[in-house]
């Protein structure tokens, strides 16, 4: 489906480390949105006309020649690299591709592979294997389909009506050990350069895997980082609507106060109407960096007496830079508070997941 953009508004303009977008979007006359609080929406997305002009002069081709693409037969490589093929990202599985069948790169085992693809997209790759711009429009076989991309939801529709509202953080980065050349996320990309009223192609897509208790009076534990407090913000607009009983409690992390508190008003405003219990941790605001599982370390005896009271938890954000340190924290909590071993802390954490009273949107 087609959605316009109704708003996009820069929520970190002072931040000198990151640019994070609140975009709003609404169908067309006649149209209405299904979704609920924590479903995603997907992303359709092309490639930039630069990034595919680079790729195009790197491997000598005019853009015309005609290659096969998986679900959309013959079409030119122009339109490939364009529609069709990822160019942003390097997927780890080329690598395993070229040692297979070209007996480049030394990579020891599958991790090695997958550090070494972290940060690097397709022009890198052709730069450290330069021999690859010999194979010319055949090289286009080796690349991942372009998948579209996956946003949680930042609204309920009891709050917002008939759009739908996103978090979407600019992925924009110098990889220093390839070049000083920019790599940006290619859907990021393209969000920062919509104008109001601009058409985006999009699906809403449910994720029954990410869903508030069916008991309003069911205490609830929200753990997220930066960009991971999207469905957050539909988990409390929807139970703020309902006026559910349920105690909410979240978990937030981000670098600084005073330029990437999102929707802080918003926080502080339930807090102050008693509707929610807000610990926040800004990482660069100290000499030591704090994040939501030290943070989490503070409370533990609360956090323990909630879940004894059969609060369900939920976890969004980074899997290496959130969802790793959190877990790591609620095992301590369950060693030091339910008096367990490790091993049996792992099984009580995985109780948890099997009950669905823990659940994850992590990436």
């Amino acid at each position: 489906m087609q959605l316009q953009v109704k708003q996009l508004i820069n929520l970190t303009p002072a931040c000198d480390d990151k640019t994070i977008y609140h975009l709003v979007l609404t169908p067309p006359a006649g149209e209405t949105l299904h979704y609920e609080p924590g479903d995603w929406l997907t992303l359709s997305v092309q490639n930039q006309p630069e990034w595919v002009e680079a790729l195009l002069q790197r491997l000598r081709l005019s853009g015309d020649e005609r290659v096969e693409v998986r679900r959309a037969g013959q079409v030119s490589s122009r339109v490939a690299l364009t529609e069709h093929l990822e160019i942003s990202q390097l997927n780890p599985a080329i690598l395993n591709k070229l040692q297979r069948q070209y007996q480049l790169g030394d990579w020891a085992d599958r991790q090695a592979m997958i550090d070494y693809a972290y940060g690097r997209d397709i022009l890198d790759l052709l730069d450290a294997f330069p021999s690859l711009c010999e194979l010319g429009a055949d090289f286009l076989a080796l690349l991942s389909p372009l998948a579209p991309r996956y946003y949680s939801i930042a609204s309920a529709q009891v709050a917002v009506g008939n759009e739908v509202h996103l978090l979407i953080r600019l992925v924009a980065y110098q990889n220093a050990a390839v070049s000083e050349r920019m790599h940006f996320g290619v859907a990021s990309f393209l969000v920062s350069q919509l104008q109001i009223g601009e058409a985006v192609e999009v699906e809403l897509k449910p994720n029954p895997t990410f869903k508030l208790p069916a008991n309003h009076q069911t205490p609830i534990i929200m753990l997220g980082a930066g960009t991971g407090l999207a469905p957050y913000i539909a988990f409390m607009q929807q139970r703020a609507a309902q006026s559910d009983s349920g105690q909410n409690w979240l978990f937030f992390g981000e670098t600084h106060l005073a330029c990437s508190f999102l929707f802080g008003d918003v926080l502080q405003a339930w807090q102050a109407q008693g509707k929610l219990r807000l610990n926040t941790a800004f990482s660069r605001d100290q000499a030591e960096k704090h994040y939501v599982q030290h943070e989490m370390a503070q409370h533990q005896a609360a956090l323990w007496d909630w879940l004894q009271q059969g609060a369900h938890v939920y976890v969004c954000g980074s899997q290496d830079q959130l969802a790793k340190g959190v877990e790591a924290a609620f095992i301590a909590l369950f060693m030091q508070c339910g008096e367990m071993d490790e091993i049996e802390a792992r099984d009580y954490w995985q109780t948890l997941r099997k009950a669905r009273r823990l659940q994850l949107d992590i990436y």
